[in-house]
């Protein structure tokens, strides 16, 4: 659930008994704060703090208006202030107080230390054990969100903002299956946002791309502000080949919460992708100070916005390995190199790669063969079993599966034709062996040397393929005798 579901009321201090002194009226503050005035009761407090520096309760009441009003740093002060002279009776409300604060303003990792130290003295609260949860998830630290949650979901079994912030985390950890109890207990309740937020996760986290979008798109529909919906949609439409439409969905998260982790990185290396360098080191930046322990975020920022690709789940045939037959196709003593292209014209991958692989083929024609093996369709439309890419429906892209080899052919011609890649052209059988052997879907590039070992293999796609390192490569398979 989104997080104001179930943040609770700050807690009002009220006046100790002292009569008006120094222009500073406390209860006429107080009657201010409760009727929603504001800017009048902030007034209030401050002459309170002003005629008497010590008074706890005109410095947090201070900090709760402050707080309400957005201004969330001059609230962290006043809460701190406050907590230096507080007797230990009211210590943990004030902290409680500071650590929403931190949370508002989007200091997780202060609000988390807050919310750690109170829970360790109020074991059973479910509004804070939710909120420290909520603070590991958003910190990338699973499993202490999950030992923040789990122990109050047998007493409070049924509640419904325990249910998806424990779901959420145990999914995230991996422990699919046992998110899933907490899916069906929110299903079980009606559709919601949430429950499609959740499933679309549980998608993501099995490498159910496609069922992923589709999830979290129909979130979206219901209710499109849920907490880091939108980044994770961007996320499910960059394994998609969507790499637009997954920087809108990026945009939209930061636009709510310019802390989000992923929508800051995975941004970021989009924009440094495109060439916008000083967008892309602010938002870096910003991932690294969110979570200052991700290896990933700060070795791409100290490598000047170098993004390494993320190893792929089936690593193909290795650097090294005879490269397999793709039918009568045999890469023993070879008279010039091989590149291999593996891919169909649905994946917008292998599309948004052509230009960058068209230029290599004119630049090293005639010394190294490029190839194009035509494989199963990556999106094809008009069968039950099949889904669409968002890039290919924007783009009006729609192939049908091919049933036969003589239509697999015409689609391959196809592909060349609206590509313009002027690469020779082998398409694989109708039993899908090539794409098998090379573990090739939806797309892929491998280099061949004479030798028939292959020599480099990369994932195509804006954010997987670098065009300088294929030609760094096979400039080394040329050199050598």
């Amino acid at each position: 659930m989104p997080a104001r579901w179930w943040i609770g009321a700050v807690a009002l201090l009220s006046a100790r008994a002292q009569a008006p002194a120094g222009g500073c009226d406390f209860e006429a503050a107080l009657r201010h704060h409760r009727a929603g005035e504001f800017q009048e009761a902030a007034a209030g407090y401050q002459a309170c703090v002003a005629s008497d520096p010590g008074r706890v309760d005109a410095r947090s009441n201070l900090g709760a208006v402050l707080a309400a009003m957005g201004r969330y740093e001059e609230a962290i002060a006043q809460y701190q202030a406050a907590l230096a002279a507080a007797p230990a009776e009211i210590a943990p409300n004030l902290r409680f107080n500071l650590g929403l604060a931190y949370y508002k303003s989007f200091r997780i990792r202060a609000a988390a230390d807050e919310f750690e130290a109170l829970s360790r003295m109020q074991p059973r609260n479910l509004n804070l054990a939710l909120l420290l949860a909520d603070c590991r998830l958003r910190l990338g630290e699973f499993d202490q969100a999950i030992a923040a949650a789990a122990p109050l979901d047998a007493e409070h079994a049924g509640e419904p903002a325990l249910d998806y912030v424990l779901g959420m985390a145990l999914i995230r950890a991996g422990r699919i299956q046992e998110g899933q109890v907490r899916v069906n207990r929110i299903l079980g309740r009606g559709e919601t946002a949430e429950g499609h937020f959740l499933l679309g996760s549980a998608a993501f986290a099995s490498g159910d791309y496609p069922g992923a979008v589709k999830e979290l798109e129909r979130a979206a529909e219901l209710n499109p502000d849920v907490p880091s919906l939108q980044s994770y949609l961007g996320q499910a439409l960059l394994f998609t080949g969507d790499a637009e439409g997954a920087a809108q969905a990026f945009r939209k998260e930061l636009a709510a919460d310019p802390n989000d982790f992923d929508a800051n990185f995975q941004l970021a290396q989009i924009l440094a992708r495109r060439g916008a360098a000083e967008e892309a080191r602010k938002l870096l930046a910003r991932a690294v100070e969110v979570r200052p322990g991700s290896e990933e975020a700060r070795a791409a920022l100290a490598a000047g916005f170098h993004f390494d690709a993320p190893p792929s789940k089936d690593p193909g045939v290795a650097a090294g390995a005879k490269a397999p037959a793709i039918g009568a196709l045999h890469f023993e003593g070879l008279p010039r190199p091989v590149a291999l292209v593996f891919g169909s014209y649905t994946c917008p991958k292998l599309r948004s790669s052509a230009a960058d692989l068209k230029r290599l083929a004119e630049r090293y024609g005639g010394r190294v063969d490029f190839r194009l093996v035509y494989i199963r369709e990556a999106h094809a439309g008009g069968g039950q079993n099949q889904w669409q890419s968002t890039i290919n429906q924007r783009e009006g892209i729609d192939l049908a599966p091919a049933r036969t080899a003589a239509e697999k052919k015409e689609h391959a011609a196809l592909c060349l034709r609206k590509l313009e890649l002027p690469f020779a052209l082998t398409v694989d059988g109708m039993d899908a062996a090539a794409e098998r052997a090379y573990a090739a879907w939806p797309s892929r590039l491998y280099l061949v040397g004479r030798d028939g070992k292959v020599a480099y293999e990369t994932r195509l796609g804006e954010l997987d393929f670098r065009a300088e390192d294929v030609d760094r490569a096979i400039r080394a398979m040329l050199d050598k005798r």
